[in-house]
């Protein structure tokens, strides 16, 4: 069996409060496969975006270890993209801008800038955004900022997406219609955090009997 483009190992986290420590993850095991769904179900509080967090390498586990590509997750890096809710766009940048953002992030230093274009025009387009390239955030709604964000996650052509309740700010119909398109072109594994079964869609769900982030693999 090829070796899991992610894995995770006995991996905690705990967070200093008030009333002392809480523990958010306790001995989270999980392997992520080249072109593996995995949906994390649970309630709003039980860890999911922690453990995106953690993936992403936003944040570094209390305890245990997190690998990509056989390499311990030191922090962020270009081949995990992340969807957040919010949509994070930068609000002086255009659309088409806050997509070149990250496809110059990776491919700036090896590709010109028409080809840089074509992939910033193909990922708009992917999300039928492509007529709202030279707005500005302000100019368009909470869903069509999604789809930015998402586009640009996309264009990076990253090989883990995580994708933290992405869909949430969309309507029913636009938000079936990208599940649809990203499952059609998704090539590399991605993590999918939500709250319900309404919005997953990948073709494992994993979860313990107390429903928290993730079971072991």
């Amino acid at each position: 069996m090829d070796k899991p483009l992610v894995k995770i190992e006995k991996v905690g986290q705990t967070f200093n409060t008030k009333s002392g420590k809480f523990t958010a993850l306790r001995d989270i095991d999980l392997d992520i496969r080249e072109g593996e769904v995995v949906s994390l179900i649970g309630h709003s509080g039980c860890g999911k975006s922690t453990l995106l967090n953690l993936i992403a390498g936003l944040t570094l586990p209390s305890t245990g270890v997190l690998l990509c590509e056989g390499r311990e997750i030191p922090g962020p890096g270009p081949e995990r993209a992340v969807v957040f809710q919010n949509h994070s766009l930068l609000p002086w940048m255009t659309c088409f801008e806050n997509v070149m953002l990250g496809v110059e992030q990776v491919f700036g230093r090896k590709e010109g800038r028409l080809k840089l274009k074509a992939r910033v025009d193909a990922a708009l387009a992917m999300v039928h955004m492509d007529h709202a390239s030279g707005k500005y955030p302000h100019e368009i709604s909470g869903g069509m900022k999604q789809r930015i964000g998402i586009a640009r996650a996309f264009a990076m052509e990253p090989r883990i997406l995580l994708m933290d309740e992405p869909f949430g700010a969309l309507d029913a119909l636009t938000r079936a219609a990208l599940q649809d398109e990203l499952n059609g072109v998704l090539g590399s594994a991605a993590v999918r955090p939500h709250r319900d079964d309404d919005q997953r869609s990948g073709r494992h769900h994993r979860r313990d009997r107390e429903g928290r982030a993730a079971a072991p693999a």
